[in-house]
């Protein structure tokens, strides 16, 4: 017997832009962290202290790569809150800006010159250079991202709000009295018990008469008015 199938709201976020900027934050993130790994190795090895620039870029890019797969998990299986999501591009912005200031500051003049043999005199250098260049610009590309998927973030939250909010209906404002319907049974006139002689005669009393006729208020049809009329020759309606 199958288990009861679990259903997800539908996602407030547009999905070409949402997966679009994703996309780019996720593949910055892996080339920046691979990058920055590699120094990270050699340093390490070599047994220099880890500068702080490669600690913001590689706490920035892993902390990217965390998130895309927490929150993809939870857009598809789930529904990815916006204000989650929020909360996440925020913090990862604050590690990207810190890790680009303090790499164009250390770093800087390596963009300024091409990475010819004349300017590192060896291979190794000249891939060095390339290295601080690729990891540059997808540093920047990873900040962008983030920044464009935070604006995406307040706009769907700022939208997923203002569909939550409702006015209250002028009723509840201003209560007016209930309309008194009046019963659907007809009223009769008052009549005297005094039956009817042998003839039929009633004498001075006035012909048995419905108050009002049968309508379409009342049953759903109208009857004529000879079938609500007493008469009183055969005493019967």
């Amino acid at each position: 017997m199958a288990g009861p199938r679990i259903t997800r709201n539908p996602s407030p976020y547009d999905p070409l832009s949402f997966h679009f900027l994703r996309l780019g934050q996720l593949v910055s993130a892996i080339i920046v962290s691979s990058v920055v790994a590699f120094f990270v190795y050699y340093l390490v090895h070599e047994h220099y202290k880890l500068p702080w620039t490669f600690i913001f870029l590689l706490a920035a890019s892993l902390l990217t790569v965390v998130s895309l797969l927490i929150s993809s998990a939870l857009y598809f299986f789930r529904t990815l809150p916006p204000k989650y999501n929020l909360i996440n591009n925020t913090s990862i912005s604050v590690l990207w800006i810190l890790g680009l200031s303090f790499l164009t500051w250390n770093t800087g003049w390596t963009l300024g010159h091409r990475c010819l043999i004349v300017n590192w005199k060896t291979e190794a250098g000249i891939m060095v250079c390339r290295l601080y260049k690729a990891c540059t610009a997808f540093t920047v590309t990873g900040l962008l991202t983030t920044l464009l998927c935070l604006f995406l973030d307040i706009k769907t939250y700022r939208k997923a709000t203002q569909l939550g909010k409702y006015n209250q209906m002028d009723v509840l404002d201003h209560k007016h009295p209930a309309p008194i319907i009046s019963s659907p049974v007809p009223q009769y006139e008052h009549f005297s018990n005094q039956r009817a002689d042998d003839t039929g005669d009633l004498g001075d009393q006035k012909p048995y008469r419905v108050q009002e006729s049968i309508g379409v208020q009342h049953f759903g049809y109208s009857a004529p008015t000879e079938q609500t009329r007493y008469d009183p020759a055969h005493g019967a309606f």
